[in-house]
């Protein structure tokens, strides 16, 4: 049998994108529902109310928060990520044909099987650092940044692009009945996500080589720096030194983990809130408030796709570093966060009857507008082009800071965490908003932002990737061990 030849100088582009396609179909077919699923709950149950909602699309967060690790973890010990990639979308299939078959569940019941299903969907899209870990293997440091804007960039274009499917089968209406399945609008993008599952399936098999280790191996161990086999005596104890020294920096791990869980935390204000704040601040109505947010969406994904392609195909990121990025993308949103409260000093008042919510009197009597284009263009830079730089550059500092070898775990983790965050924040920052205002809302991510933003600066240093923190470990037990040596 002819051993495969592996080419470790360079990085396995052809690998990279097939799993930056898959990366995007993947989330594309996950985000089919964002738009259809408050009313294909309630033609299913009309009891079923909106806080039954909000709980279902936590535990969607808390099946990926559970089993992201565990995906992780998994694609460690064997090396390989197809079997741990290709579980998540038998799970994602099994949630989506349960979304799909609603209309078979008696009405009492669907609720709760609506709640599994998106548990289910939920669970499906927590290989998101399982392919990372995958990319992080085969490519080379210098392409990092690259191939890692590739995949998440891929992840993120699906994100924005899936929910358009639905429109796509409008004209199907209330459908028909097949061997008791509802075949209508709402089901139909159920259908084509099972398609994609099984497709997503039958291309990791066929067309992808998923060994983690076939250009970085197993374990990374910082005394390959050294000459093991050597006789002089200095460069043994070097070796015996740098096998203490951990293989990442665990306070540069902490804060690359912590910061990603932050910006989610900081983004889903403005997604839980956007709605209501753009009612009480322009005087929008429920049509209006579609409209205008659609439009500024769609402006965000054009964006983001422009960053993507920057990031791809210039040199961008050799010019400029991942640590600026990500500092000056954390200013950026704090510069939009100043730029959009609502100062005391600012000129006339809010429509406080624009906007049904018990309390909402005791604190909008003394708030403020905000210059309506002021709001959205800044919306539309910030999160459009900032905010895809600080998850390009933060995800790749993140896997260069851990090093070489295997990931999985890792980046699992760092998912989760993430997931954490996503489920936390709406409903942290909606109660905030609910019972203190927007004022409120816009002062803790300020707050929050400015305190990262220090962070960043105090460990700077310490951000670096692990090998270069290994070559200075290195250099400096070398120094050391000589002086030993020249006073002995």
């Amino acid at each position: 049998m002819t051993e495969k030849l592996i080419d470790k100088t360079n990085s396995d582009w052809k690998n990279i994108y097939l799993i930056s396609i898959f990366a995007f179909v993947d989330a594309f077919q996950f985000s089919f529902f964002v738009w259809s699923f408050w009313p294909y709950a309630q033609q299913l149950d009309s009891t079923i109310s909106p806080s039954f909602i909000g709980i279902i699309m936590a535990l969607s967060g808390v099946g990926e928060a559970f089993f992201a690790p565990i995906f992780g973890y998994w694609a460690n010990r064997i090396g390989h990520i197809n079997p741990p990639l290709i579980s998540s979308l038998l799970i994602s299939l099994i949630g989506n044909a349960m979304y799909t078959c609603m209309s078979l569940v008696p009405t009492p019941l669907r609720s709760h099987a609506l709640l599994i299903s998106r548990f289910f969907s939920g669970a499906g899209s927590a290989n998101r650092g399982t392919y990372l870990a995958y990319v992080a293997s085969a490519s080379l440091e210098t392409d990092r940044t690259k191939s890692m804007a590739l995949a998440g960039g891929g992840a993120l274009i699906g994100l924005v692009g899936g929910p358009s499917m639905q429109a796509a089968f409008t004209w199907i209406g209330s459908g028909w009945d097949f061997y008791g399945v509802r075949i209508s609008m709402y089901t139909a993008p159920g259908i084509l996500a099972m398609l994609i599952n099984v497709s997503c399936i039958f291309f990791l098999v066929l067309c992808f080589d998923d060994c983690l280790d076939n250009r970085t191996g197993p374990i990374d161990n910082i005394s390959t720096m050294s000459i093991s086999n050597s006789e002089d005596s200095r460069l043994n104890s070097i070796d015996l030194l740098t096998t203490q020294i951990s293989q990442y920096d665990l306070i540069a791990v902490l804060v690359c983990m912590t910061t990603r869980a932050a910006r989610m935390f900081v983004t889903s204000n403005v997604e839980s809130i956007g709605s209501p704040y753009s009612q009480l601040m322009f005087n929008f109505d429920d049509t209006e408030v579609l409209h205008y947010n659609s439009l500024i969406q769609s402006g965000i994904g054009f964006l983001t796709t422009v960053m993507l392609i920057i990031y791809a195909s210039t040199s961008y990121t050799e010019k400029v570093s991942e640590r600026a990025n990500v500092i000056g993308a954390m200013f950026a949103l704090l510069v939009f966060h100043l730029v959009t409260f609502s100062w005391p000093f600012l000129p006339g008042t809010v429509n406080c009857s624009n906007l049904k919510i018990n309390g909402l009197n005791e604190w909008c009597q003394s708030l403020k507008p905000v210059n309506l284009y002021i709001y959205y263009g800044s919306y539309v830079l910030v999160f459009g082009i900032a905010l895809p730089c600080l998850n390009n550059s933060l995800q790749s500092l993140y896997s260069l800071v851990l090093g070489k070898g295997r990931q999985g775990t890792m980046q699992g983790i760092n998912q989760a965490v993430g997931s954490l965050s996503r489920i936390l924040g709406p409903i942290v920052m909606s109660t905030t908003f609910t019972t203190f205002g927007p004022q409120a809302t816009w002062g803790v991510e300020i707050a929050m932002l400015t305190l990262f933003i220090l962070i960043w600066v105090v460990t700077f240093r310490r951000l670096v990737p692990a090998a270069q923190r290994q070559r200075k470990i290195f250099f400096a037990a070398s120094g050391l061990t000589s002086f030993i040596g020249s006073k002995s």
